[in-house]
């Protein structure tokens, strides 16, 4: 995942000084590459541990690991056009940025993805006996979608959107079951107790967010971190979801698939 992908994942959960530490690489990546971690302190008005707390929050074994995949970062970068939209920018000018920044978007998932982990979801989803799929406000309009798209494949899919219903649910997970959560942030309590309610009763369990250090990503067997569009949320009040939608749609299409083979090798064996 690309480091500047990480930090935007976890800056809601940083404290002050990391986040302060944070919002200098955002603004300065490419000036942050060619600094030592005294100068980045100094420049966010921080002490150098902070510095390094928030590399190895990211995941990163320290400082100089942090400073290489940002600078690996940084040089992919310079082609892409600047795609904050600014008050003054035109109409067709949002629209240009708004789709270069959903193009971004979409790289930077695919890049952090791993891709046998949903390999391994979508067997599962294929196999399973019954299929949760959890979420709340347009998580839950998702989730519907996606239920839709398993009916259509002949599989059984159940969308929990409901806390009541939640609650219900956590004693009826099993094995044999998926469980599927989707969320932006990824700390909504009552999702998250449904997710240990069915990975404690056996469930294979997936969740989809766009926090890198979410509760979840400890919880679940597949986590997935999709990449956030922090000027739609400025324009629109929260974060578009279209990289969760590309992501879920490309677990459809290998379920599909393996649906569809399956068919055809049974229709075969009956000639």
């Amino acid at each position: 995942m690309p480091a500047k992908m990480k930090i935007r994942s976890a800056y809601a959960t940083l404290p002050s000084a990391e986040r302060k530490v944070a919002d200098f690489i955002l603004e300065n990546s490419e000036r942050a590459t060619r600094m030592v971690i005294n100068e980045i302190a100094e420049a966010a008005g921080v002490s150098v541990p902070s510095v390094t707390r928030l590399a190895r929050k990211l995941g990163y074994s320290g400082f100089l690991d942090f400073r290489v995949a940002l600078a690996s970062g940084t040089a992919n970068m310079e082609t892409r056009k600047n795609t904050d939209i600014l008050p003054e920018d035109s109409e067709d000018t949002v629209i240009e940025k708004a789709c270069s920044a959903s193009i971004n978007a979409l790289e930077d998932t695919y890049k952090a993805l791993n891709k046998q982990a949903l390999i391994s979801l979508a067997h599962a989803v294929e196999t399973a006996d019954r299929i949760f799929l959890c979420g709340n406000a347009s998580s839950a309009l998702l989730a519907e979608d996606i239920m839709g798209q398993l009916h259509t494949l002949g599989l059984e899919a159940v969308v929990i959107t409901d806390p009541t219903a939640m609650g219900v649910y956590k004693r009826r997970f099993k094995k044999g079951d998926v469980f599927i959560g989707i969320s932006r942030t990824g700390r909504n309590k009552v999702l998250n107790d449904a997710l240990k309610a069915a990975k404690q009763n056996g469930a294979i369990c997936a969740f989809l967010c766009n926090y890198i250090n979410a509760p979840a990503a400890q919880i679940a067997d597949f986590f997935f971190c999709t990449s956030r569009l922090d000027d739609f949320k400025t324009i629109m009040g929260r974060e578009t979801n279209i990289t969760m939608i590309s992501l879920l749609n490309l677990l459809i299409i290998l379920v599909a698939r393996s649906v569809k083979q399956k068919q055809e090798a049974q229709a075969s064996a009956k000639k």
